[in-house]
């Protein structure tokens, strides 16, 4: 996504989407190249433009399919634990 109002100090510059803040007058929550995230009005890029919207190639999703099956085993073995009994130690 392209940042495009004429007065904006990153003008012309490509950043990554993390994500989107929804509202009467939406603004993206971006990712500069430090790495840091600020959000940007909309309207400022060429994203609303855009027929079909999405992130920028190679950004990052924060959460994908691997991580989420990850997450899904993590809390199945958590469940399991805390179900098995406790085995004392020898005194």
């Amino acid at each position: 996504m392209t940042i495009t109002h004429p007065h904006h100090p990153l003008t012309g510059q490509r950043v990554d989407i993390v994500r989107i803040r929804r509202g009467p007058d939406p603004d993206l929550i971006i990712r500069l190249a430090d790495g840091t995230h600020t959000a940007i009005a909309m309207s400022w890029t060429d994203y609303a433009a855009s027929a079909e919207p999405t992130p920028c190639a190679g950004a990052t999703p924060l959460l994908d399919i691997e991580g989420l099956w990850q997450i899904v085993h993590l809390l199945a073995h958590l469940r399991q634990e805390s179900r098995a009994p406790l085995q004392e130690t020898p005194a």
